[in-house]
């Protein structure tokens, strides 16, 4: 009897989750990039955080065999990028927060209340210019993700697609009505290495 290779068994649920996933942190990080005045929010990019976590891991899960899906390999790569540049925005929104709530370590410096005032919006300027950065990247990888999904498809038999679009629909109503948090491990919170 022939073993059961689950990462291939399940490529079509995982494909779904990691589309799904990436799809709405692109979504998110547009309406963050087109809103105006442009404001930075730290939950919504703990939000997008998550999302691509979620799409990374399940990218990994996707690969039938490394080294033979180099385009899904470098897709991971990709959404590994865009998870570090996210976790660049909180930093200085963290950094942002940290110098207006408490300005004692000023004090220390002999700083005034305008320079503290001018770190703040210098910490908020670098998260605006990352977001831009990584709104730019998406819009270069809009023709290759749907090419992606295109070859995907492709590869796949007729079963695998429909588990797709089954699998693809579920996790979408999941994101749209609020339950798709879960606990990611802590091994997959780490810059991953494909």
């Amino acid at each position: 009897m022939k073993a059961i290779d689950h990462f291939k068994q399940n490529r079509p649920v995982h494909l779904a989750r990691r589309d799904v996933f990436f799809e709405r942190a692109a979504e998110l990080i547009s309406a963050q990039h087109n809103a105006f005045p442009p404001e930075t929010k730290i939950g919504d990019y703990e939000e997008i955080l998550f999302l691509l976590r979620v799409a990374r891991q399940h990218a990994r899960f996707s690969i039938r065999d490394t080294g033979s899906n180099e385009t899904d390999e470098q897709f991971g790569r990709f959404i590994n990028l865009l998870a570090g540049n996210v976790k660049a925005v909180l930093s200085m929104m963290n950094l942002k927060h940290t110098v207006e709530s408490d300005t004692s370590f000023f004090t220390f410096l002999g700083a005034n209340q305008a320079s503290v005032a001018l770190q703040a919006e210098e910490y908020q300027r670098r998260a605006n210019d990352i977001v831009r950065s990584i709104h730019n990247t998406l819009k270069l990888a809009e023709g290759p993700y749907e090419q992606l999904k295109v070859d995907n498809a492709a590869a796949s038999s007729e079963e695998e697609l429909l588990r797709y679009e089954k699998a693809h629909k579920h996790f979408h109503e999941q994101v749209k009505e609020g339950k798709h948090r879960y606990k990611i491990a802590p091994s997959s919170r780490k810059i991953a290495h494909f």
